[in-house]
């Protein structure tokens, strides 16, 4: 049932899988303004008031630009419906959405698992006498397998996305998933996956170089603020953890052109060196090349 509901009877409940941005929920609520709302929210009626189940961004939206009602699907429950079931319905919600950035969607598709093996208890328990070890161990595996393909045909996301999603999510520690939000390490799922194969310590020193204060270097005349020096990478960062220095900007170009320069033909190489004939001459007699 789809009806318009007061905004300030609508509550979003804490620990929620999505954060929400301010930015980005102005700008729905301005569009919503602008062109109407396309999409209700969903709730649940709790009290004498509705709790959010899915749609933060355009009640946040609706919050922001003091729109005074907002369109909602009231959600009812069925009888022994769980949290869990509620907690699904989100994330189904966002994951058919795309609205999840890597942190997110990791965090959704673990959540997916956690509520696969709660509806599903073979999936992560066996029996507890040691003669099942080897025939628990195969269930799991085979639940584990059933999770996967579930989830996948859920999502639309490929069987090993899943499971690398889960993956990551598993092995970043819950300390360094709450110093992620809201960074932009969150936006990179090839970050988060360097950065889950370090140790909690590991992953501790890294998000200190990577999210720490701005520390610009000294600029070659001594003069104003240099280049900023912090990692730009889980890469960089290591770099610096093992004493070596942070690669400039110039330092990148270089390696990537010399990288790419000997994938290039004879020919085409002849081609960008006639382009810099000149300076290459001036390098030339500079360094007495013609006379060694």
């Amino acid at each position: 049932m789809v009806e318009f509901l007061p905004v300030n009877k609508v509550h979003i409940p804490d620990g929620r899988l999505r954060q929400v941005d301010d930015e980005w929920a102005a700008f729905l609520g301005a569009a919503m303004l602008e062109v109407g709302q396309k999409t209700p929210i969903d709730v649940i009626a709790e009290g004498e008031g509705f709790r959010l189940v899915a749609g933060g961004h355009r009640l946040r939206g609706a919050q922001i630009v003091k729109m005074k009602q907002i369109e909602a699907r009231i959600l009812t429950p069925q009888e022994g419906e769980s949290a869990d079931d509620l907690r699904l319905h989100e994330i189904m919600e966002n994951l058919a959405r795309k609205d999840f950035n890597a942190l997110e969607r990791c965090e959704a598709l673990y959540e997916l698992k956690r509520i696969y093996e709660a509806k599903h208890p073979i999936a992560k328990h066996g029996g507890d006498r040691k003669s099942q070890v080897a025939k628990n161990k195969a269930e799991n595996q085979v639940a584990i397998f059933a999770f996967c393909s579930s989830a996948a045909e859920s999502t639309g996301l490929s069987r090993r996305s899943v499971e690398l999603a889960v993956q990551i999510f598993e092995g970043l520690s819950p300390a360094t998933r709450e110093r992620l939000r809201g960074s932009a390490l969150a936006l990179k799922q090839s970050e988060l996956k360097a950065l889950s194969a370090k140790t909690q310590q590991e992953q501790s020193m890294l998000l200190d170089l990577l999210l720490g204060p701005v520390k610009a270097g000294d600029s070659e005349d001594g003069e104003g603020e240099g280049e900023d020096t912090r990692p730009n990478n889980v890469a960089e960062a290591e770099r610096l953890v093992n004493g070596l220095p942070v690669l400039s900007d110039n330092d990148k170009i270089l390696r990537a052109t010399q990288g790419g320069l000997v994938k290039l033909t004879k020919t085409t190489r002849q081609i960008l060196f006639e382009t810099y004939k000149d300076e290459i001459l001036e390098l030339v007699r500079a360094k007495g090349w013609l006379h060694g």
